[in-house]
Order: structure tokens, then C-alpha cells, then sequence
């Protein structure tokens, strides 16, 4: 044990204890300490390796670690593998960004396919070793050295053994659906990635007239569309079958000429469309001429308005099912004209109404979104918008054009604004499982609970999965189709590869191309080649739970946290593959926390200037106080709002702590002090409180944590510091720590605090381990653990004592409420309060702790009694008259003739007091207590208590006396003096008695004399209460230099 300094450098600590652990290997000690004990099995979300952590990462690595570190004082042997993401989109993004890649095309001839690939790995692996050095200087124990990543062969063999899995189960499936397709990245993706990544947008808002074929009366079908580039492959218009639907006569005023024409509208529709019309067009006259059901449309054929600009639909023209009114139930009569424009290639809905009545599935672009035959054939289809809006108004087609507002689907990594659009892809059939998924979250502990009908609800809506990406860099999909009779196989294996391949290829990596050179032989006599898709990344992480461990059994992850965005993502896609597999959700406990905002609430963006870095913060701050800070902002599934002012609380909180330590220690060095649990025997009421509190603490943060509530955790932590043992309890022993060295009711005292401190950090160490560390190495002795993490935490029950704390409870109430009353009167603590009156009720516990007040609240006398103050009597004449009718004033007479306090006592003891022959009830009198000027009152839980702040000259010295010690201990902190070194000290302005003399040089260590050399001299002004003001000169100098002069 050593002297501990009163400034300390968080950062430094950091670094110190750091470089312990490393040179000390603390970690893999820690590990082998408990290979041998039950397992908790923990799956790290993975994170990306796209670059540098932000604050939301690091957020989620801390909760993770403090719940880790939490387990492993359980004595849990904690499987602890750290995973990264290292495939897909997030990580090709960057690496085009890198090469100025704008497209697939510019990849296979600016750099290659292989070379691409390569430099995707290369990417992913040094972000990697960026990342875990980000984490490592927040203090996150993980088993890096053993990290999982999906781009090693192992992973992506359990990847090929999933899906080999879901094939043999039937639920996997090649289809040709509508889905959300990214033109820049050139790939089709699943929904799971496009929640959370609609972004407001303007679009075109236009109404278009389709005309009836062989109609003579000028009958149109008014559609409403905010895509008006998807026209060009309409094929069909939808009604519903059962709504109304309106035939509107309508007079156009076209200047030279009117025309009569007939719109067909949804009929509760008819007004808006007809308002938006005319902003367009001169509208002299309009009626509902005939209400029909939208079945009764059905079969209308209508002709094309882009006929001449897209030759495929003149060939579409000549189809009898083609250009015609159908029925859908997905139509609404929300907005638009309640009639839907049907692109059977360009939207879901319209796919599968085209499936329903047979129309063929057109999507007349390419993968980069530009048309592929027409008029704006090479044009993307975003850049048509305009060019067909104008089409369609010079052919007088177009009723109305005018912008929307509305949220649009965009790529979840490079931001581009998706389109819909039907392609051949490989689906995991979630739709035959989905009610098992809903009924295996109810299993599972989610934290918060709501968070499993957010999770269920999301369930619900979600369709079969699409795992194809026609992209180059993740695991390649273990289909292998033939050229000649277009059956596939899926491979589940290497091994199963080996048996296969009829071409000798090596296959040291899994990854395109080399997977892609591979050939098989079909039972049909033909070659099959591998499909050139990749896996879904998503599926990658799903695999996490089993994969990261290379087990083709279930083993059920005991916690998983990630952030509020995952709770449809990768809780999702883990839960969904555990359930093709195994039949079960892979994980027993799951946590969702917030986002990291800014102070206002904002998102972090480089572009608005608010980015916090966690790596700024920690060498400001020191990881602890981020790592507190993060846990304790507010409860975890809220989002945080970063605030330097909050962070600047939690280092004045760990300022705190480490001074109480060093208050502790540095007596316990002074006086050689040796830790023995003999001198328990000695303890007094507050050692047995405080000792029974941290113990209560302990017991209430083990089931914090266990939920986790890491908010409650460190609310209960700093309350702790704060309240109980830096601002209560060594309040209460500081004067016994001035005492002889052998005196045991001191080294009790210090007893304690060592049993205290050993259990704070401890159950501080999830949290903060870096300070835990140093303290703890600091006074651990020799027969303990080499670190704090190789103990376990646990409970002493036979200390905790409800009554105490109840109790001991009940006193600070009411030093607080004396507190309370000083401040209210600008009296300072250090002036004493001559009595304080408290109820009766109190007298037992004033009896046994009332030393604690007097000391704490600067109490010469503690009286226990009902406080009655001035009290007087006034006679209720009403009811007096009532009773005594003529006599009322010989009772006024006598009531007046009894002291007032006596009067009462009488009164409250026996109900009813004899006056004269006269019997006096309450009812006859009231009366009323007036407090004097030098009483104050202040309420508590039980009461009030009363103080009597009248000053006397005896108070007045006392105080004063007070004063003079709080400067010289200023000074001596000033000269950053150690406690043992004693100073001579010279005071003028100010004279007190021998006795108070004495007293102040006990206190301050020092010794008055009358001359003095001094190191250090300062005036001061003290101001008492009475408005006095004493200006006195102080001059103090160490003992040691004066000798050695």
C-alpha cells in the first residue's frame, strides 16, 4: 500500500494499467482461471470493418464488455469471441470509393474482378486491426486473438452447410419477383436492409388520361402515378372490385373549341382529381353522370399512351389480356383517382396481379436502370421523367403534373434511390416458417420487454428472404446449375465440392473467382457451372451463433445486445437461419440499446461538424469516464444525447472517488496500517451501516446487471460515492483517523474503509476497470489474485442489516433537513446551531445515534420534544356563548388565567381541562403557535425539526475557529504538503484561547509561534454571521525546513 497523489491523470491511469495487463497477461489469466466452470455463451453482433469506430460502436462495445466483465466476477467461464463484418456492400462501397469506381463495368475493366476482390479483403483486414486497437483503448476485453470473420473458408463452409440445410428442408427457392434493385451497385437487395433507409424525397405527381379503345364518347381511365418512367412498361389499370367508381362528363374549354370528354374517377376521388385538373386545364363544366362497382370495369381495354415510344407495347397491343382494366384489392382510395397504373415488371403488387391474369412480367431496363429499347433507350429512367411528362402533355394525355413530398426506399450503403424491379433471384422461403419464428420469441428475455412486439411485429410483414447479391466480394452461393437441362445442386461442403469437381482447382480460398472456376458433371451428361451470385451479408452474421464456434449444433447464446436498427436486421437473420437448421432461436437473452446523437438530438455527420470521436474523448478523459458516462446518460434502449457538460460530471464523480481512496489510504500509509478482520470487533454504528450498505449495493447491482439495467447499475454506483461514502460517511470518522495510532476505534475505521473500498471497486470494475485495477493493486495484499478481475463478486449477507440502514436513513434526513435550514438563513455549517427541538417519536433513535447529528449538523443540544413555540389562546366565543351562555366572561376570565403551554399539555393528556368549576374543551378554544424570530422549522419524513439560530459570542468564537482551520488546510493543499508534515504557523487579526489554540493545531497538524520565515503567506477576509468582518494574515512554513535551517 502507498501514498495516493490528490491529482490523477484518468488518461495516464489508463495507460498504466494497460501496459499491466499486456506485460502481465492478465486477460488469458483470467481465461485459464475459469476454463473449467459453467459456460456463458456470448455472440458480438459484428460490426463492420469499413473504417474508424464512431460513438454509437464504441457505445455498444462497453455495454457488451461491462455485462462481460460482470459475468466473469460471477466466476462464469465467458466465451467471449469478438465477430467482424467483412463482406458485402459496406465494404465494395469503400473500396470503389477508393479506385473512383462508379460501376460494375469500371470494376471488370479499370481493375478486375480478382484484383477487386483482393483489395476488398485487404480493406476489410486492416480496418480490422484499426478497430480492435479503437476498442482495445476503450478498455473492451474481448478474445481478439480468436475473433470470428466470415471471409475465412471455415465460416464459409458453414455457410454452404446452411444452405445445403434449407434445400434439403424445401425452403429454398429460385424465383422471379419484384424486389428493391440498386442501379449503382447493380444488385438486387432484401427488405431487412431497406428498413430504416426511406428518406424523404420529391417526386413527379401526375394524373394521366389512358383512352378507352373503341369508344366514340371520349372515355378516359384517370390514373394517378409518382413514377411516371414506369408507363413505359404499363400493361395493365387495377380497380378495386368493390369500390365506386364515377363516369364524369366533363366541358374542356380549349380556346378555339369545347370538348366533351368522360373521365372515370374512384367516385369519393371525383372533386381532388377534378381541383387538380384544373390547374391545368379550364374546366367549364363537370357531372357525375353514372356510379358503376369496380367489377363492372373489368375487361375495358384502354389504349397505351407511350404506344409510338415503346414499340413492344404496339406488340402488347395485339394481346387480348394486355391493356386492360382488372380487379386488385390492393388498390385504395387513400389518394390518386382510386384507378392504379399496373407495371407488372416495376412493383410488387403489380407483379402479382399480372401472375393472377397472366400477363407477362416486362421490365424493359438494365441493371444500371436505363431503358433497353424505346424511344429513351440508354437514358436512366429517373432522367425519362420529364422527357415523358412532356410526351404525354403534347398528346393531351397528361390531366395534371405537380411534385410530391413523400419518403422513397434508398441502398443502405451508397444512398442511391432504389428502384423496383422484377428479376430471377434465390429466396429462403421464410413464409413457411414465419409462425415458428413468432412463437420462438416468446422464449426469449428481451431487454426492454416491449422490444419482442417490435420484433414479432416486424416478423409479421416480412416476406421470403432474397440471399442473392450480384456482387463480387462475400460468400459465394454453393449452387452449381447446368447448361444443358438447367437443373441445379447445392453443395454444402468442401468435401462435398472435392467429390464433385471434375476440374483440378485449388481451393485454399472459397471466395469468387477461384470458386467459379470449378466444374461438376450433371447426371444428364451436362456441365454445371457455379451461379455467379454471392450471398446476402446479413447472412453472413446470421450464421454468427453457430458458425463463430464451427458447431453444426445449437448452442444458445446467453446475451446478445446490438442497436435499435438490428432488432429487424441481424436479431432477424439470426433467428431466421437458426430456425431452417434448428428449429429454435439461437439466443436466450437479447438487449437493444440506442443511438448516439448530439447534444440537440441530432445525427453525427461529418458535413454538420458534430461528430464526437471516441478516441478524442478517451484522451481527454480517460475510457473509464466515457465507458460511465455512455452507461449512465440514461437507460440504454433510449437514444444518448452527447453532452461534454454530463461527461464533465462523471469526471467530477471520479474525482470524487479518487479522493475518498486517497483520503483512505493516505491515513492508512501515515499509520502503517495492515489490514485485519480482528478489528471488526471494534466497529461502531456507522462502520456496521456503511459496511451493511455496500453490501446492500452489491446485492442490488448483481440483479441490475443480471437484467442488465446498466442505467440503475451506475445510478446506484454514484449515488454510492456520493452520498453514503464521500459526503456521509468519512464525514463521520475523519476525527477519528486524527487519533493515537493504536486507538482501535480508528483502526476500525480504517478497517472499514478497506473493506469498503475492496467491495466499491469491485462492483465498480464491469464498468470502470481501469480505475478499479490501480486501486485495487494498490491495496490488495499479498495472499489476493494478481488482478481484480480474477476474484469473485460476491455478497456478505450476514452484514446487511435493514434496520441499520433504515435508521441511519432516518438521521441523515435529518442532518440534511438542519442542513436545509442553515442554508435558508445563510448559516454556515461551520457556526454551531445551539439546539435543535425534534419530535418525540424520534427519542429512541436520538438516544442511540444522536452524536451523528450533533457532529454532522454542528448541534451543541438535541431536545426531544413536541415543539410548542409562543403559544396563545383564543377563547371561541361561538361555542363558548353556546354552552355558558351569560357567564362567558368569568370563562374568558379563567381560560386567560392558565399559562398557555400548560393549558395545552392538559388538554392533548387528558381530553379536558377544570377551570373554576368550569370544564373546558377543545372546542371552546384555539389556539395558536407563533415561532420566534430565532427559531427556524424544517420538515422531514417524521416532522420537524426546530433550530435555534441565535448567535452568541461562544458560537460566534467557535466558528471562527472553524474558519481559520478551513484556510490552513487551503494553504496546506496549496503547498501540496503530505498529511504527516507538520507546519509552524504565525496568525495576526485574530486571537483565540489556549484551549481552541490547541484545538485548530490538532486539526492543521501546525504549531502557532510568534515570528516565522515563511514559505507561504496570505490575508484573508472572513465575514461571520453577525456582519463582521476579520481581516487575518496567515503564515505557515514546514517544520522540516525550519530544522534543517
Amino acid at each position: 500500500m502507498e501514498e495516493v497523489k490528490g491529482n490523477i491523470n484518468f488518461r495516464k491511469l489508463d495507460l498504466e494499467i494497460k501496459k499491466f495487463w499486456d506485460e502481465n497477461d492478465i486477460y488469458k489469466k483470467v481465461k485459464k482461471l475459469r476454463e473449467h466452470n459453467p459456460e456463458y455463451y456470448f455472440v458480438d453482433g459484428p460490426p463492420y470493418c469499413s473504417g474508424a469506430i464512431h460513438l454509437g460502436t464504441a457505445w455498444n462495445k462497453i455495454i457488451k464488455d461491462t455485462v462481460l466483465r460482470f459475468k466473469r466476477l460471477q466466476d462464469y467461464n465467458v466465451l467471449d469471441k469478438p465477430g467482424w463484418d467483412m463482406h458485402g456492400l459496406p465494404i465494395e462501397v469503400k473500396v470503389e470509393e477508393e479506385y473512383n469506381i462508379d460501376s460494375k463495368k469500371d470494376i471488370e475493366t479499370k481493375i478486375g474482378t480478382e484484383r477487386f476482390i483482393e483489395k476488398c479483403k485487404e480493406f476489410a483486414l486492416k480496418n480490422k486491426k484499426v478497430m480492435e486497437s479503437q476498442f482495445k483503448n476503450l478498455g473492451v476485453w474481448l478474445d481478439w486473438e480468436n475473433a470470428y470473420m466470415p471471409i475465412e473458408n471455415e465460416y464459409i463452409e458453414m455457410g454452404w452447410w446452411t444452405l445445403k440445410k434449407a434445400y434439403e428442408k424445401d425452403l429454398l427457392l429460385k424465383d422471379l419477383r419484384v424486389g428493391y434493385w440498386c442501379p449503382r451497385c447493380e444488385t438486387s437487395l432484401a427488405e431487412h436492409e431497406v428498413r430504416g433507409e426511406y428518406k424523404e424525397v420529391m417526386d413527379p405527381s401526375i394524373y394521366v388520361k389512358f383512352k378507352l379503345k373503341d369508344d366514340k364518347e371520349n372515355t378516359y381511365l384517370i390514373i394517378w402515378t409518382t413514377t411516371p418512367w414506369t408507363l413505359m412498361a404499363n400493361m395493365l389499370v387495377s380497380v378495386h372490385p368493390n369500390f365506386n367508381y364515377a363516369y364524369v362528363k366533363v366541358i374542356l374549354d380549349n380556346e378555339d373549341r369545347e370538348t366533351e370528354e368522360y373521365w372515370i374517377i374512384g367516385e369519393s376521388l371525383v372533386e381532388e382529381v377534378i381541383k387538380r385538373a384544373k390547374k391545368n386545364h379550364k374546366i367549364k363544366y363537370h357531372k357525375i353522370v353514372k356510379i358503376v362497382k369496380g367489377e363492372e370495369l373489368e375487361g375495358l381495354k384502354y389504349i397505351h399512351p407511350l404506344l409510338e415510344e415503346n414499340k413492344k407495347q404496339l406488340e402488347f397491343s395485339k394481346m387480348e389480356n394486355l391493356h386492360k382494366v382488372v380487379l386488385g384489392e390492393h388498390v385504395t382510395l387513400d389518394g390518386g383517382s382510386g384507378l392504379v397504373h399496373t407495371a407488372t415488371g416495376f412493383g410488387e403488387e403489380d407483379f402479382e396481379v399480372g401472375k393472377r391474369y397472366g400477363v407477362p412480367i416486362y421490365s424493359p431496363i438494365d441493371d444500371n436502370g436505363r431503358y433497353i429499347e424505346g424511344e429513351w433507350k440508354g437514358i436512366f429512367v429517373k432522367d425519362a421523367d420529364d422527357f415523358i411528362i412532356e410526351r404525354l402533355k403534347e398528346k393531351n394525355l397528361l390531366l395534371h403534373s405537380g411534385k410530391i413530398k413523400h419518403t422513397y426506399p434508398h441502398c443502405w450503403r451508397c444512398k442511391t434511390p432504389l428502384l423496383f424491379r422484377a428479376t430471377e433471384q434465390w429466396f429462403l422461403k421464410i413464409s413457411k416458417i414465419k409462425e415458428d419464428i413468432i412463437n420462438h420469441a416468446k422464449g426469449v428475455y428481451w431487454v426492454p420487454s416491449w422490444v419482442e412486439t417490435r420484433y414479432v411485429n416486424g416478423v409479421k410483414f416480412v416476406g421470403d428472404w432474397n440471399i442473392s447479391r450480384q456482387r463480387y466480394w462475400g460468400i459465394p452461393i454453393p449452387i452449381w446449375t447446368c447448361e444443358r437441362c438447367d437443373s441445379y445442386e447445392v453443395i454444402g461442403s468442401v468435401e462435398e465440392l472435392k467429390e464433385r469437381m471434375i476440374n483440378d482447382i485449388d481451393l485454399e480460398d472459397l471466395h469468387k473467382p477461384t470458386v467459379d472456376r470449378v466444374l461438376l458433371k450433371c447426371p444428364c451428361g451436362g456441365i454445371m457451372r457455379r451461379v455467379p451470385d454471392v450471398l446476402d451479408v446479413w447472412y453472413d452474421s446470421g450464421l454468427a451463433p453457430y458458425a463463430s464456434i464451427y458447431s453444426k449444433e445449437l448452442k444458445k447464446a446467453d446475451f446478445i445486445v446490438e442497436g435499435h436498427d438490428q432488432v429487424t436486421k441481424w436479431f432477424y437473420s439470426q433467428h431466421a437461419l437458426s430456425a431452417i437448421v434448428f428449429e429454435d432461436v439461437p439466443y436466450k437473452k437479447c438487449m437493444m440499446h440506442g443511438f448516439a446523437l448530439d447534444e440537440k438530438g441530432s445525427k453525427m455527420s461529418k458535413s454538420l461538424g458534430n461528430v464526437v470521436n471516441p478516441d478524442d474523448v478517451v484522451e481527454e478523459y480517460g475510457a473509464d469516464i466515457l465507458r460511465y458516462y455512455l452507461l449512465s446518460a440514461n437507460k440504454a434502449w433510449e437514444d444518448i444525447k452527447f453532452s461534454y457538460n454530463e461527461l464533465n460530471d462523471v469526471r467530477s464523480l471520479f474525482n470524487t472517488l479518487w479522493n475518498s481512496y486517497a483520503f483512505a489510504i493516505n491515513y492508512m500509509v501515515l499509520d502503517n496500517f495492515v489490514p485485519n478482520e480482528e478489528y471488526m470487533e471494534y466497529l461502531k454504528d456507522e462502520d456496521k451501516w456503511i459496511i451493511s450498505r455496500v453490501n446492500t449495493l452489491t446485492k442490488e447491482i448483481i440483479e441490475e446487471l443480471e437484467i442488465p439495467h446498466l442505467h440503475s447499475y451506475t445510478w446506484k454506483l454514484k449515488d454510492f460515492i456520493l452520498n453514503d461514502l464521500s459526503r456521509w460517511y468519512i464525514k463521520l470518522i475523519r476525527s477519528r483517523t486524527w487519533r493515537e495510532k493504536d486507538d482501535p476505534e480508528k483502526l476500525s475505521a480504517y478497517q472499514t474503509l478497506y473493506y469498503v473500498l475492496m467491495k466499491l471497486i469491485l462492483v465498480l470494475s464491469p464498468v470502470s476497470p481501469h480505475i478499479s485495477e490501480k486501486i485495487y493493486q494498490n491495496i490488495k495484499t499479498e495472499d489476493m489474485p494478481d488482478s481484480i478481475f480474477m476474484n469473485k463478486l460476491t455478497v456478505d449477507e450476514k452484514y446487511i442489516d435493514s434496520t441499520l440502514e433504515e435508521n441511519i436513513g432516518l438521521i441523515r434526513e435529518i442532518v440534511d433537513a438542519i442542513l436545509r435550514g442553515r442554508d435558508r438563513v445563510k448559516y454556515t455549517l461551520r457556526y454551531p446551531i445551539s439546539k435543535i427541538t425534534l419530535p418525540k417519536t424520534m427519542e429512541e433513535i436520538v438516544n442511540k445515534y444522536g452524536y451523528i447529528i450533533k457532529e454532522q449538523g454542528n448541534v451543541k443540544e438535541i431536545e426531544v420534544a413536541e415543539f410548542k413555540g409562543n403559544i396563545s389562546i383564543k377563547p371561541n366565543y361561538r361555542e363558548l356563548g353556546r354552552v355558558f351562555k351569560s357567564e362567558v366572561p368569568k370563562v374568558v376570565k379563567a381560560i386567560n388565567s392558565v399559562d398557555p403551554k400548560v393549558f395545552l399539555d392538559e388538554l392533548e393528556r387528558e381530553g379536558s381541562l377544570k377551570i373554576q368549576n368550569y370544564e373546558i374543551k377543545p372546542e371552546y378554544v384555539q389556539f395558536k403557535m407563533e415561532i420566534p424570530d430565532n427559531i427556524i422549522g424544517v420538515e422531514f419524513s417524521k416532522g420537524s425539526v426546530y433550530m435555534d439560530i441565535k448567535l452568541t459570542e461562544d458560537i460566534i468564537k467557535e466558528g471562527l475557529m472553524r474558519e481559520v482551520i478551513r484556510r490552513i488546510q487551503s494553504m496546506r493543499k496549496d503547498m501540496d504538503l503530505d498529511i504527516e508534515e507538520k507546519i509552524n504557523i504565525k496568525m495576526e487579526g485574530i486571537s483565540f484561547d489556549k484551549d481552541m489554540l490547541k484545538s485548530i493545531e490538532k486539526e492543521v497538524r501546525g504549531k502557532f509561534v510568534e515570528e516565522i520565515t515563511s514559505d507561504y503567506t496570505q490575508d484573508w477576509e472572513i465575514k461571520t454571521p453577525d456582519k463582521k468582518t476579520y481581516n487575518v494574515k496567515i503564515s505557515i512554513v514546514e517544520v522540516k525546513k525550519v530544522k534543517s535551517k
